[in-house]
């Protein structure tokens, strides 16, 4: 007799998740069922009555009763691995023993609990103006003449000394990325303050959407009337429609809550037929989009939809990424701007050849879509148009150059590595996409594929000279950490990316004003161009080598770049923060360092 409490498992070589299922009933009746009856057991292990054992890849617990094999599948359900006949997080699985990178001589004085304390406190005293609701950089008001000091110290100013904010065309990525730390932070803490700053960051989300009239499409910049320290631009020329729709463009709203553009022969300004924005007139905005703000706010997304168990938060979160997901359906994985037309980097279907970084891309937003959401259309989608599991007249993806082939297929020819002329940019982003993935995809195959992407093709890339595991970026270091394989059947954890990663943070300074920084001369010998046509080295500059950025992990480690010393520019903390919280989750970094 079969275990009462077991289901039938399903044909091997198949995987029941939502995107299969008929309906939310057949969803709960898989997730509430621990086991299902199978006849095959683990190779050599003998059903005998009381065993239980886990698979060979450590993605199920097998349980022998009455003469059959349960399964209980903890990587499917709930994106785990088996241990000690439990299902336990992956990246616990063994008890690791992280180095804490104790002797580090560039260590800064301050503990990293220290250190993420003070940006904690600084991001919402200073970075984080209330009445915007995303986070920026800032110039704070000069102290003299000379204006070599900031008017009031950086450990007492406020969002209301703030000169100017530091916006500009990517805002969206940066904040949401401040946005993901948070997830982690309430993920490690369930701190209120945590939770408070997730829904003012959502409600910053929501205006960046909502001002553009069309469901699913952010912004890329957005600047209310009459703010201090930031507005609009005034030159009409910047409100000029782009005719190739190559060129980010100004709109603003006028009183009317209709998009105003300037009237080419007149040069005045004319209302189009976009309208209903009447919440945000006099505010202008920045159009053509492109998946660089995507990648950041599909991770946010993601982690708030995996760490942030509060209500309001999931319905707020899951409202957003509905209309991302519905408009990437409704335009076959591209991003349509306010006017009708294509953004000019809004084609993000994957194609046949070195489709890979699109595939990837695409899957991670559609399978946030999917989780955020709930919604199993999504899913469908995903498994018909994107794996093409299922058969159909003609391809969902249409478009002339569109992969004839399943994207899992694809993401291996992401082909991102350029040598000198790479572009960093799409490292980063690509990272983000993998790390998305790998952090809702519960499919052991999918998951396989995935994993080997993030090993094989990017963070150990064989034939790369500067692969991503020599960058001394803390922020690649504990994404592939995290999520590579892990378990029996692999290599085991990423001693020495994590060890990397905690010394970064150790010499990450407890300020982010810039600081004065150059290239130390022996090891900084240029050795090629950038594609900006920079000289570039092959020494990869650690933590504390490096100038202060927007967010530092972006960036190539490989410039020559200087900068000087200025108290009263002071960037936004995500940089220190992200990592920092990452680390906590995933067991790199104790609440003691």
């Amino acid at each position: 007799m079969s275990n009462p409490m077991a289901r039938p498992c399903p044909p091997q070589g198949t995987h029941a998740h939502a995107g299969r299922l008929a309906g939310t009933a057949a969803l709960l009746a898989l997730l509430v069922s621990p086991a299902c009856d199978s006849d095959s057991g683990p190779p050599g292990v003998e059903c005998t009555e009381g065993v239980v054992t886990c698979s060979d890849d450590g993605t199920e617990i097998l349980s022998c009763s009455g003469g059959q094999w349960a399964r209980t599948y903890c990587m499917r359900d709930q994106l785990k691995l088996c241990e000690d006949e439990q299902c336990v997080d992956p990246w616990r699985h063994g008890s690791p023993n992280w180095s804490k990178c104790e002797s580090d001589p560039d260590a800064t004085v301050e503990s990293l609990a220290d250190k993420a304390q003070g940006y904690e406190e600084i991001a919402k005293r200073l970075h984080v103006h209330p009445d915007l609701k995303w986070m920026l950089g800032v110039t704070l008001p000069c102290l003299t003449s000379e204006c070599t000091e900031p008017a009031v110290p950086e450990s007492q100013a406020t969002w209301q000394d703030v000169e100017l904010w530091h916006s500009g065309e990517n805002d969206g990525l940066w904040s949401a990325l401040y946005l993901t730390a948070q997830a982690y932070r309430y993920g490690v803490t369930q701190d209120p303050e945590a939770l408070d700053m997730i829904k003012l960051l959502l409600e910053g989300q929501r205006r960046r959407m909502a001002i553009t009239g069309v469901p699913g499409i952010y912004t890329r910049q957005l600047i209310p009337p009459s703010f201090d320290g930031l507005s609009c631009p005034t030159a009409p020329e910047d409100y000029l429609v782009d005719e190739e729709k190559d060129d980010n463009k100004w709109v603003r709203v006028g009183p009317d809550g209709c998009v105003q553009v300037t009237d080419p022969d007149t040069m005045d300004f004319v209302s189009t037929d976009h309208c209903g924005l009447d919440e945000f007139a006099g505010w202008c905005w920045l159009d053509n989009v492109s998946e660089d703000e995507y990648s950041g706010h599909m991770l946010a997304h993601a982690a708030v939809a995996r760490l942030v168990d509060h209500p309001e938060v999931q319905a707020s979160n899951a409202a957003l990424v509905a209309q991302v997901g519905q408009h990437l359906v409704d335009h076959k994985l591209e991003l349509y701007d306010w006017d009708g037309r294509r953004t000019e980097h809004g084609k993000l279907w994957g194609g046949d050849v070195l489709g890979g970084y699109m595939a990837t891309m695409t899957l991670a937003f559609m399978k946030t879509a999917a989780v955020g959401t709930g919604d199993p259309a999504f899913q469908a989608f995903i498994d018909q148009c994107m794996l093409m599991r299922t058969s159909g007249d003609q391809a969902c993806l249409d478009q002339f150059g569109a992969a004839t082939q399943p994207y899992d297929e694809l993401v291996w020819q992401a082909a991102l590595d350029m040598g000198c002329k790479s572009n960093w940019n799409n490292f980063s982003m690509h990272m983000l996409s993998l790390h998305t993935l790998l952090m809702l995809e519960q499919e052991p195959d999918l998951r396989a594929t995935f994993q080997s992407a993030l090993k094989n093709d990017m963070f150990d890339f064989a034939e790369s000279e500067r692969p991503l595991k020599e960058q001394n970026n803390a922020f690649y270091d504990f994404i592939f950490a995290a999520d590579k394989a892990l378990g029996p059947a692999s290599d085991g954890p990423a001693y020495e990316a994590v060890e990397n990663g905690i010394c970064m943070l150790r010499q990450f300074p407890a300020s982010e004003h810039l600081r004065e920084m150059s290239c130390p001369a022996d090891p900084c010998v240029p050795v090629c161009e950038d594609r900006f046509d920079r000289p570039m080295t092959n020494y990869a500059r650690p933590m504390k080598e490096r100038c202060m950025g927007t967010f530092v992990w972006w960036k190539s480690p490989y410039s020559l770049s200087e900068c000087t010393e200025d108290l009263r520019t002071i960037k936004p903390p995500a940089d220190y923060l992200l990592p920092y919280w990452m680390g906590r989750y995933y067991g790199f970094i104790d609440e003691t360092m």
